[in-house]
């Protein structure tokens, strides 16, 4: 069975007197029992206590916020699993021996696998670091001996292009033996093909999660901040809406709402089970405002209705009005849509999806690509070069674009992901080289 992540209930923790603890995840054994010290890192890992760069030692840095500390308990979960299941001692491990040659090793080989398969650097690099800040802590606890994690200096090529020292290579400090994680190049679907899979999830999935699906492409919201909207993020009475851009033609105007649930960075509490983050402005387009307008004064209340009429009494009927404050409502039940509800409409498995790996993040990509293209394209300049417009100019031009539209509308945004970006843009103004192969393949001139 191995190590399993639990929580307990916040509520019933915080009246026994452990209100700081009460939001920390903690690890159970295979027996199952309470795992002293894993869950103990925890804590310390959670309160901000100790940190892999200073330890116990200097001040206190910022804890980790609620998907970090997840994520780090899954990590050691599987660690600790490993230990067991390979009988080790994690008092005696040594990093070459042990963590890097069998842990990693066994992973990479995919003998340390659920599917028996390889896996990613993406996935086994932080599994391997985590283990490591765990036996570094182990051993500042005074609970082992020294634990030493080697580390090597590697040259590290900065991507803002909006920088006078964008491409400056920086020296930074990496353990050894970590596999450096490459990126793919971003495959987008074209406009008619995201037509075309908005429409089967309509057919398959329903109104409001096509809806909630369209949102994500025409927004790049996040999948927590969509589930997180409200039903008066944007203000009920239109008088109130913040158009942009007002003195544009209708099918260009934006409309600016504010979103703080669900948001990446600081996290300032929970409200209605949703992670209070940074809160910021982001711009809808004013047809898309439309839409949310329309599902909120004309069918939203259906769903809702469904909730309320399950309620058992005058008393739960009254709470679940009060306590429904998301703007998307289950069709089928009348609930909050969840990030589960809206990934299984987005993967349309019984539908049309422009590519097997199209998933709900990749949405909030097309939205950048999309709009990336979309504004480069309006230069003169690049419409008379056309295919012929060399990509450093449209390099040049779309800095600009992401720095003032796209990376102010998605938020913290990564510099490499940004680069990504340029570099998608960049290759549809690139023509392939032009080759004579009809005759050379044997292709007929029915494509036969």
């Amino acid at each position: 069975m191995g190590f399993t992540v639990e929580y307990s209930n916040p509520e019933l923790t915080t009246r026994a007197g452990f209100n700081k603890v009460a939001h920390l995840p903690f690890l159970m054994d295979s027996r199952p029992r309470y795992h002293d010290w894993g869950s103990e890192y925890l804590i310390d890992r959670g309160l901000g206590y100790w940190n892999p760069k200073t330890g116990f030692r200097g001040q206190r840095r910022r804890p980790p916020g609620p998907t970090s500390i997840d994520n780090y308990a899954t990590w050691l979960a599987n660690f600790l699993s490993w230990v067991e299941a390979r009988c080790k001692n994690v008092l005696e491990l040594d990093y070459w021996a042990d963590v890097f040659e069998e842990y990693q090793g066994q992973m990479q080989s995919g003998e340390w696998s659920e599917k028996g398969e390889p896996l990613k650097p993406s996935t086994f690099n932080p599994r391997v670091d985590v283990a490591c800040d765990f036996l570094r802590w182990m051993a500042a606890k005074g609970l082992r001996s020294d634990f030493e994690v080697p580390t090597e200096t590697r040259s590290v090529r900065t991507t803002s292009a909006t920088s006078s020292v964008g491409h400056r290579a920086i020296q930074v400090e990496a353990r050894q033996g970590k596999v450096p994680v490459s990126k793919e190049d971003l495959v987008m679907p074209t406009l008619a093909q995201v037509r075309e899979w908005l429409g089967s999830v309509g057919v398959q999935s329903g109104a409001t999660l096509q809806l909630a699906c369209e949102t994500i492409v025409r927004t790049g919201l996040r999948l927590s901040e969509l589930v997180g909207l409200r039903k008066d993020t944007l203000p009920e009475n239109r008088r109130d809406w913040r158009i942009s851009n007002p003195d544009a033609p209708a099918q260009k105007q934006e409309v600016l709402v504010k979103v703080k649930f669900g948001t990446k960075g600081p996290f300032y509490g929970w409200d209605h089970d949703d992670r209070i983050g940074p809160e910021g402005t982001i711009r809808i387009p004013l047809e898309l405002a439309l839409k949310w307008h329309t599902y909120r004064q004309k069918y939203r209340h259906k769903s809702l209705a469904l909730w309320v009429g399950n309620a058992a009494t005058r008393a739960e009927k009254r709470d679940r009005i009060q306590e429904s404050v998301h703007l998307f409502l289950n069709e089928k039940t009348g609930e909050r849509l969840t990030q589960d509800n809206v990934y299984r409409a987005w993967k349309n498995k019984h539908g049309y999806r422009p590519f097997d790996q199209w998933r709900p993040h990749l949405g909030r990509d097309w939205w950048a690509c999309a709009t990336l293209l979309q504004e480069v394209s309006k230069l003169e300049v690049i419409k008379k070069l056309g295919l012929e417009a060399s990509v450093q100019m449209v390099r040049d031009v779309s800095v600009q674009i992401v720095d003032l539209r796209i990376r102010p509308q998605l938020r913290h945004r990564s510099k490499e992901t940004t680069e990504r970006y340029l570099v998608w843009v960049a290759s549809q103004f690139s023509a392939p080289i032009e080759v004579e192969y009809d005759a050379l393949l044997g292709v007929d001139e029915e494509g036969e």
